[in-house]
Parts: structure tokens; sequence; C-alpha cells
């Protein structure tokens, strides 16, 4: 038996610790109860008070909060009789959710994690009334677990038999969450341990699934009753966000006065652009896309209720080895909330939410990558390894920011309001620079027009560039550091300041200068034969690009500079990925992956084709003459008619009666 288990908790020790160190905190709460019914102590507090209680609270934690609980009441000077929950922070006993071993029962503890799934709040009983059948006299009854406890005798008359008044009982609310532990803590392979804490009182309904908290409480075991087997859960104590979205990161006057002294600076646009994944040198113009990402658009809610989304998407397709999930690493470190997930190892319920049992036998949902992100950025890599049916989870997420559920009985629509940062590697493996870029990406259409930017990067050998980048690894390598423009503590602070300080408005210029862009792009295509450049999907991503350039000057005006510098980005993304070489310009159907004004085009002659020689050759068009007409007349290679016919073919429209001729259905 060790020294401490002898030992008596000392409410004389904690009545002086509370009316000498936390007097006012005390009773200012005493003041508002019940409508405020716990009082938040520092342990490090007490521990500098006295060490052995501190030692206590650990060891024998129930006794010394009941111990706490009865020191305020004596020391009320208005004896309201108030019961409140004393909760402790700081906490030094902070164990790995993995870790938590046996020795650790009936100890208080604290842990890290993640909220994965809060179920419904339920009422507990705490104190029981039975009225006794044979005299109706009322006994009050203590209630400590969901195991109603009866007197044992009537004190009146001797009765065993007793009514259990539910509407006189009183009760406490409870809820169950279940806490994961930090995927970042995982190494390769590990599966992340989970527990469930059980929270009540004024702690219910504080936590919602994707909050990273450190949770102190009593490791408690409860036996099932189905398995036999004992299982540990957490009686919470108290609940410390531990990552804040942006809008909730604390900024202190001085670095106020530095991220208004910084913004001010003739080369913010560079240095914030030169701190967004140092370690990966080039790619400038991707670099500005994520740095305009990071600091969003405003998101707007109409008269009639439509929101408007103000977060950006971007795609990155490009060559294998050039960065790209070092990329994806860096950003969802660097965002609040920033989640990242791979393609291949990710399903449908995984992006959006599972419906799971709980204990109880009913149904809740357990969130999935894009709620855990909400307000804050999701990146995932190895987009187009994802399965079909799973990519399709991520339709309304994109566009709408929330995710329908409609399982197991439960119907529900829940927010992510994210952004999504994805990277994709070509369909064939590496680009081929004699294919149009659009064909090798092999994403759907209906994906590819919800990102508001699409990179291209091609591995291309250049002397100059090479040793370049040579250099700069060979130096991460050799120095192990990274050269910082802005440290990326600082940089989270100065987006998160930005975000919730600036909301920045169109002026009249910059609306004009994108109107003007925009109408001059879609004059091009009057002509009924011109491909359709661009659309007004494309122009509010102008807008939210705009916004974004503002934001990072802490401006509350989009000016016409920045309305150019968001046409810039968006022009060299659709060049890149939109333009069609057999018409000489940009096609916005290229740019989001559905069939070209020019394919189109040339269907529409293979078919023309097919129908005339069909009529001339009594119902079935000979393939040889098919074949030589398009090529004399059209100029189009055998491979190229081949893929024509072959798409036609599939998709039903024409069909071979025999093995050489065609006929249009």
């Amino acid at each position: 038996m060790t020294p401490i288990d002898n030992k008596k908790v000392s409410t004389v020790r904690l009545e002086e610790f509370f009316s000498t160190r936390c007097k006012d905190d005390i009773f200012a709460v005493l003041d508002e109860y019940p409508e405020e019914k716990s009082v938040i102590i520092d342990y490090n507090a007490l521990e500098m008070f006295d060490p052995d209680t501190a030692d206590l609270l650990i060891e024998k934690p129930e006794e010394t909060l009941d111990a706490a609980s009865k020191s305020i009441i004596n020391i009320d000077p208005q004896r309201k009789n108030a019961e409140l929950n004393v909760r402790f922070k700081n906490v030094r006993n902070n164990v790995p959710l993995r870790y938590l071993r046996s020795e650790y029962i009936g100890k208080f503890i604290a842990v890290d994690g993640i909220v994965r799934k809060s179920d419904e709040i339920h009422p507990r009983i705490m104190t029981a009334v039975f009225e006794c059948r044979s005299c109706m006299r009322m006994h009050e009854v203590p209630q400590s677990s969901n195991i109603i406890h009866e007197p044992a005798v009537c004190n009146e008359c001797g009765g065993r038999s007793f009514k259990l008044l539910q509407d006189e009982s009183r009760y406490m609310d409870t809820q169950t969450v279940k806490v994961q532990e930090p995927l970042e803590n995982l190494s390769g392979g590990d599966q992340p341990s989970q527990i469930n804490v059980i929270l009540e009182d004024d702690m219910v309904d504080t936590l919602t699934p994707g909050d990273k908290v450190r949770v102190t409480g009593i490791l408690k075991t409860v036996r099932d009753e189905r398995t036999k087997r004992f299982n540990n859960y957490i009686y919470g104590n108290y609940i410390e966000p531990l990552e804040q979205e942006f809008e909730e990161l604390e900024i202190s006057e001085e670095d106020e006065e530095k991220i208004i002294k910084l913004a001010k600076s003739p080369d913010i646009y560079d240095k914030i652009i030169n701190s967004t994944a140092p370690s990966i040198q080039g790619y400038y113009e991707v670099k500005e896309a994520i740095a305009f990402q990071l600091f969003g658009g405003t998101a707007k809610e109409l008269d009639d209720k439509t929101r408007i989304r103000g977060d950006m998407h971007i795609l990155i397709v490009g060559d294998p080895g050039i960065g790209k999930s070092q990329i994806l690493k860096y950003v969802s470190k660097l965002a609040p909330r920033g989640i990242y997930t791979s393609g291949k190892g990710t399903s449908g319920v995984g992006l959006t939410a599972a419906a799971v049992r709980d204990d109880l036998g009913g149904w809740s949902l357990e969130a999935g990558a894009l709620v855990l992100g909400d307000k804050g950025n999701v990146c995932v890599d190895e987009l187009d390894k994802m399965r079909e049916e799973d990519r399709s989870a991520i339709h309304e997420a994109l566009e709408q920011q929330t995710i329908s559920i409609a399982k197991a009985g439960i119907m529900a629509t829940l927010n992510s309001r994210c952004s999504v940062l994805a990277a994709a590697n070509p369909k064939f493996g590496r680009f081929d620079r004699y294919k149009s870029i659009a064909e090798q990406i092999d994403l759907p259409s209906p994906i590819l027009s919800r990102f508001d930017l699409i990179f291209i990067i091609e591995d291309k050998p250049n002397a100059e560039r090479d040793h370049s980048l040579a250099g700069h690894i060979l130096k991460i390598h050799q120095e192990h550091n990274v050269p910082y423009e802005i440290e990326p503590e600082f940089m989270r602070k100065y987006i998160a300041y930005a975000r919730r300080s600036v909301q920045p408005t169109l002026t009249q210029e910059a609306a004009e200068a994108l109107q003007d862009f925009y109408v001059t792009m879609r004059s091009g295509a009057i002509d009924e034969e011109s491909p359709v450049p661009i659309t007004a999907r494309q122009l509010e991503a102008l807008v939210r690009l705009a916004e974004s350039s503002a934001r990072i000057r802490l401006s509350d005006d989009v000016t016409r500079e920045d309305a150019e510098r968001a046409i810039r980005l968006q022009e060299n993304c659709m060049k890149q990925v939109g333009y069609d070489p057999d018409t000489g310009k940009v096609d916005i159907d290229k740019v989001e992956g559905r069939t070209s004004k020019s394919e189109r085009d040339k269907i529409n002659i293979v078919i023309d084709i097919i129908k005339d020689l069909s009529d001339e050759y009594g119902g079935n068009a000979p393939k040889n003459i098919v074949y030589a007409e398009l090529a004399d007349k059209y100029n189009m290679t055998e491979a190229k008619i081949d893929e024509l016919i072959n798409m036609l073919n599939t998709k039903g429209v024409i069909f071979q009666p025999v093995a050489d001729h065609f006929k249009v259905v």
C-alpha cells in the first residue's frame, strides 16, 4: 500500500485554498447560480498551495471532488447550499489514449483526441422518489448508476413494495461522445485508439464531431452484460479545446501590431507565397492559389437564404514525384481543422458520415473527413484513385458545402464549410505532350467543374531549373532547416486575423474589370460555331479570388488590381487545361472534362457521313468508304476515326449489323 492510499482528503485545506486563492472566481459563479453551475480551478495553483492535496486529486479523484464541492458550500457567505461542479484544468497527468491501461482505472487523467461521434442527450436519475404502496409515504433515494435502487423497507409501516414517482424524481442531463486519438500521433500501420467519454450537466452539448480537445476526467470501467467483458470510459470533468478554428485563435495586441505592419509591406504577396510549402521549390502560381485558398473569399447569405460559398477548391494534376503530397501535407498542418486523406484508402462514408448503432440500440452519425474539416481545409490526395461511387460523395460538399444523409431512419444535413485541395496523377501515369491535357485527367466532369482552379504540373527537364532544384533539396538535407519568410505559427495568426477582421466587398472598378473580362471572353463565342470559353461558375470563382487577394492586404475594398490578379490566375489555368488546338480557343467544356465543341463537331460529321452513305448503299454504310471519306474530306487520322466510332458504339448511337458496315440507330 502506497503512502498516499492512507491519506484522507482534508476539506479544511480545500476550504483554505478556495477562500484564499480562488475566492473571486467562486463567488462570481455563486452569484450566477443556478444559471452557472461550474467553477474552473487551475490544477497548478492547487499544486503550489498544497502538493499533497494535488496528488490526492490524481489518485483519489472522486473523494477529492466530493470534498471540494462540500468545501465550497462551507465557504459560501450566502448559504445557498449550491452544489457546484468543481472542474480542474491544466492537469499534468496527460496520458496518450493508446497507453490507457488498467493501472489508470480510478485515477484522474487527461487525454487528447478528436471528437468522432456525439450521441443524443439523455436524462440520468440523480435522486429517485418512491411511494410506499401500503402507507403512501415518500422516500428519497440517491442513485449512483442507471440501475435504480429501491428503499429496503418503509420506515413508517415496514412495507417492502414501492412505486417510482418519475415526475417527482430529480434528473441530470448526460451525453456520450466518442474521442479518437489524433491522427498525427500515429506511426505507420497503427489503428487509432478510441474511448467513450461521459459528459454530464452543463458539459453536455458542448462538443461537435471534428473538435480537437483535451478531456480531463476519471478513468472508469463498466461490465458489458452481453460480452461479460469490462470496457473503459472516461467520466468527464473538464474539456479544453486544443485546436481552434481560424476565428478562435488568440491574437495578442503585440501580434496585431506585427500583422498590420506586415500587411503594409510592398512585397506582402511574395512573402505569403514564399511561406506556403517553402520546402518545395518553384510552382509560384500553385502556391499563390493555395495562399488565396487559405485566406478565402467572403461567404454570403442572400435574403432568400441562398448561401454563396467563400471557400475555394483547387485541383493539382501532375506527374509523379513533383511534391504534390508534400504541398497537401503542409497545408493540412498549417490550416486549423486541416484533414489529410488519400484516395485509395478513402470510402464515401469516410468522407461524408456513417450511420452507426450507439450503446442503447439507436442510430447516430459518425463524422467523416469533410465534416471533421468544417471551417478548415480538407486535403484529398490521389483523387483519381478513388472509386467512382466514393468520388460522387463529394459532389454536394464541393458546391453546397453541406452533406445530406438519409440512412437508418436518420435524415440530417451536416455542414462541410471547408476548402478542398485535391491532387491527382495523369490518366496514363505521366503527361503525354502529344495529347490534349483535358483528356488525360481521369476525373468526371461534374467533379472537375466544381474546382475553382485546376493546375497542370509537368515534369519537363530544364537544365537551369533542375540545377536550382537539386541545390535546394540537397541544402535541406544538409542543414535540416527550411528558409521561412514568415514563421508557420505567425502565418496562422495572420490568416486568422485577416479572416476574422476583414470582409472585403467589390468596388465598382473591380466589378467592371471582372465584367469586362467575362463579356470579352463570351463575345468571342457569339458565333454558333464557337466553343463556350467561360461560364458564370468561373465568374464566381474570380470574385472569390479577388476577395482573397484583398484580404491578404487586410483591405476591405477589392480593387481593380485584385480583380486583375484573379483574372491572370484564372486565365493561366484555363489556357493550360481548356485550350483546344483544333479551334485555337479556350473551351470551358474541355476545362470541365466534357466533350469539347470541336469534338462534338467531329462526332456530328461522322454521324452525317454514315447516314449519307447508308442512304446510298441501301441502309448500311461500308466501313472502308466511311474511313476514306473522313480521311479525304476532313483530314482525320485512322486512330481518331476509331476513337469516335468506338464512342458512338458505346453510347448506342450507331451499330454494326455486319462486321464491315455501320448503321445509325
